[in-house]
């Protein structure tokens, strides 16, 4: 079977699966499912509401960021932030294997078990796991040809 291309890129855009950098809170309302004024409250607290001429824009990758442990309560619009997740659910989160989320939360000294003796949880916090995890954190590589010169003063 052989598949035509369409001519064009723009062909194959649909709004359903862009990744969009920048949104307007009407579309950041859709995407997370709460009111355009909650919205605008987290991105502020996240440091990530950029203020255009006549246009309000939201940093999508750093409001998700903000948002990543908050998790919606079944029945009530309210969100909780979660400080200890287990195993399972952290390794969701961090996009890492199970056995190697265990090993990087022991060496972060952020792994809480509870009712140890009869097969009880582990948990781990997720504090200490974020400060550990800053350590791999891969420093920046000045670009050979900037985009900008800084201005000199």
């Amino acid at each position: 079977m052989l598949n035509k291309l369409k001519p064009s890129v723009r062909s194959y855009i649909h709004d359903d699966n862009i990744y969009k950098r920048y949104l307007r809170p009407e579309e950041a309302s859709k995407i997370l499912g709460l009111d355009e004024s909650r919205i605008i409250q987290f991105a502020s607290a996240a440091g990530a509401i950029y203020q255009l001429p006549r246009i309000l824009l939201i940093r999508h990758q750093r409001l998700e960021d903000y948002m990543k442990h908050l998790y919606k309560v079944h029945g009530t619009n309210k969100l909780v932030h979660k400080k200890y997740v287990r195993i399972g659910e952290g390794s969701i989160i961090y996009s890492i294997g199970h056995h190697r989320f265990i090993e990087m939360a022991r060496a972060a000294g952020a792994v809480y078990k509870i009712n140890e003796g009869t097969g009880g949880t582990v948990l781990i916090n997720l504090e200490l796991f974020d400060d550990y995890m800053e350590q791999f954190r891969e420093k920046a590589v000045p670009m050979k040809n900037p985009l900008w010169k800084e201005s000199e003063s």
